[in-house]
């Protein structure tokens, strides 16, 4: 679970994803924030995904 306060942590990666694409951007050793994008013309999804890389929250 991600507190409030570490929001400002996350990175957007660049683009667009559909469902299929997750398995290619998702690994080991990072949190994700994944958000509803919007449609394609065909009406497959599309996410917006946010990282943190878990080293990164270190201090």
């Amino acid at each position: 679970m991600v507190h409030e306060n570490e929001q400002e942590d996350f990175e957007r990666l660049p683009g667009l994803f559909r469902v299929w694409d997750l398995a290619r951007v998702i690994v080991p050793g990072a949190i994700y924030r994944i958000e509803e994008a919007g449609l394609t013309r065909d009406g497959a999804t599309l996410f917006a995904i946010y990282q943190v890389l878990v080293s990164a929250m270190v201090h």
